[in-house]
This record gives C-alpha cells, sequence and structure tokens, in this order.
C-alpha cells in the first residue's frame, strides 16, 4: 500500500513539473519569441534542470504543441452555449461576433506571436487547424438555415476573422467600434442571400 501512494505522488509530481515547464515556456514565448526560448532559458524558469525539460519534451515542437493547448485553454474558445436562447440570424451573428472579439482581444499577443514566428506556425498547425474548424461549427451554428451555404460562412469568416478585427483595430476602432462595422457589412449581405436562396412560390 505505502509504494503505490509513493506512486501516485511521483504521478502527480511529474504532472506538475510538466505543467511548469509548458507555463514558463509560454511566458518565454510570448515575451521573448521562440529564439529566446532555449531549453536553458525554459529550465531556469521552470526551476527544473535543463535535462529534466529534454525528458518531458525531447522535441521542441512536443513543447510548442503542449504550450497551444495551454494557451487555447486559458483563452477560453467561445463555445455553442453562446447561442442559447437566440433564434433569429441578426442576433445570433451579433453574438458570435461579440464573443470572438472578445477572444481576439485575450489572444492578441498569441496572435501577434504565432503572426512573427515561422517555428510556431509550423508546430501550431494542427492546432490551428483545429482551432478555425471549431469558428466554422460556430459560423454554421450562427446562420442557421443558410448553415449549409458555404459562400455565407465564407463572407461571415472573412469579415469577422482575426485579420479583419485587427486590422480594423490597427486603424484606431474600438473594440464595439469594429464588431459594429463588420456587422453592418455581413448582416444585410446576409439577409439578401436568405432571400436570394428561398425558394420561390
Amino acid at each position: 500500500m505505502p509504494r503505490s501512494y509513493q506512486l501516485g505522488q511521483r504521478a502527480e509530481s511529474k504532472a506538475a513539473t510538466r505543467a511548469r515547464i509548458v507555463s514558463a515556456a509560454m511566458e518565454i514565448y510570448r515575451e521573448r519569441g521562440v529564439a529566446g526560448a532555449s531549453t536553458l532559458a525554459i529550465a531556469k524558469a521552470a526551476d527544473v534542470a535543463p535535462g529534466t525539460v529534454c525528458t518531458q519534451f525531447p522535441e521542441l515542437g512536443d513543447l510548442m504543441r503542449a504550450v497551444f493547448e495551454a494557451m487555447l485553454g486559458d483563452l477560453e474558445i467561445p463555445t455553442p452555449a453562446i447561442f442559447d436562447g437566440l433564434d433569429d440570424l441578426p442576433a445570433r451573428v451579433r453574438r458570435l461576433a461579440e464573443a470572438l472579439a472578445d477572444f481576439y482581444e485575450r489572444a492578441e499577443p498569441w496572435w501577434r506571436a504565432y503572426q512573427r514566428e515561422p517555428e510556431l506556425i509550423v508546430a501550431w498547425s494542427g492546432g490551428v487547424d483545429w482551432y478555425y474548424a471549431e469558428v466554422e461549427r460556430l459560423i454554421r451554428i450562427a446562420l442557421g438555415d443558410l448553415s449549409d451555404d458555404d459562400r455565407s460562412v465564407a463572407v461571415v469568416a472573412s469579415v469577422i476573422g482575426p485579420p479583419t478585427f485587427f486590422a480594423l483595430r490597427a486603424r484606431g476602432l474600438s473594440s464595439d467600434e469594429a464588431v459594429t462595422l463588420c456587422l453592418e457589412l455581413a448582416v444585410p449581405w446576409l439577409e439578401r442571400r436568405r432571400e436570394q436562396l428561398a425558394p420561390r412560390t
């Protein structure tokens, strides 16, 4: 019995060590980029031996992917629950745009790091693909009866996506102003599109 308890303690300690390494790497990636994230720097920040970092993460890409997963957990990507109680297209698209804008604001340092770091682009490609698939799922839910119309999905993804949002913010618009402008562009187009696709009687 004492032996299994010690094994449990060891497993818990290993998980805690791994979490400390991921947390330290996350801070270094965000502040100094991948170039500043040497094994020695990460080990020092995590208060572990460099060999421990290598044991936990034999490849740098393994650690980068672990950081991506932890980052998404911290940032809280919106879920379909944001649409609870909403039954019309404009309200759902508005809620989606607002929820994503909040997410973009929380994620801005990571968006910038991702854009400037080729290593992150490669290492995070699978995770970024998953993220965009989740956003597309939310868009299709928001679109309701237009959910199968790929053109509507493309328009919403383009108009309320991160590049458009950050381009508007860079021009001096507040987050709320950027959302409002995106909705002014997207919602009338979607309503016209719904009329075009409606069956003729």
